[in-house]
């Protein structure tokens, strides 16, 4: 894998097997992030999205201008909250860019765990915290339809009532 060619110009399909892997995926994917991240999940992914590298890339692009955003959509953030997850106090501090939502009911039967980059990449582990699934740099077909899939939740969804920062 090779930062420089990031987007590719063609579609190619990662196989990923292991932590190590997929975290260096999910890295790659957001620094070269420019306009919104969406990550899906039961929980905030702490393998994936709890070091300092990608907290940092979610804080620079959180920054970079008034349109970018995070969207962060799991079903409970308790144990996340509970582990002191780097994510959490940054969605508090930068509220007008980064919304963590808990899923509707129906819906917490979802055992996947997603990352959807821009408009062009995803990476997808179908059984959350088993790091054995797939991604794509460069496939902007597919993500418009994972997208759409996560907007459908998103709008069926509530903001974690439970991560607000209580300003006393």
């Amino acid at each position: 894998m090779n930062d420089s060619s990031y987007p590719q110009s063609k579609s190619e399909l990662l196989r990923f097997e292991g932590r190590d892997e997929a975290q260096a995926i999910a890295l790659l994917m957001a620094q070269q992030a420019k306009r919104q991240i969406c990550i899906l999940g039961r929980d905030i992914d702490h393998a994936l999205f709890d070091k300092q590298e990608f907290v940092d890339c979610i804080s620079d692009l959180a920054r970079r201008s008034p349109t970018t955003q995070v969207r962060i959509l799991v079903h409970d953030t308790r144990l996340n909250q509970q582990n002191g997850h780097r994510l959490i106090p940054l969605a508090q501090h930068l509220t007008s860019s980064i919304h963590i939502h808990n899923t509707a009911k129906q819906h917490r039967d979802l055992q996947t765990t997603q990352l959807l980059v821009d408009d062009f990449a995803y990476l997808s582990c179908p059984r959350a915290a088993q790091y054995d699934g797939y991604a794509n740099l460069y496939d902007r077909l597919e993500v418009r339809q994972l997208q759409q899939k996560f907007d459908e939740l998103w709008q069926q969804s509530s903001p974690d009532i439970t991560v607000r920062r209580l300003d006393l």
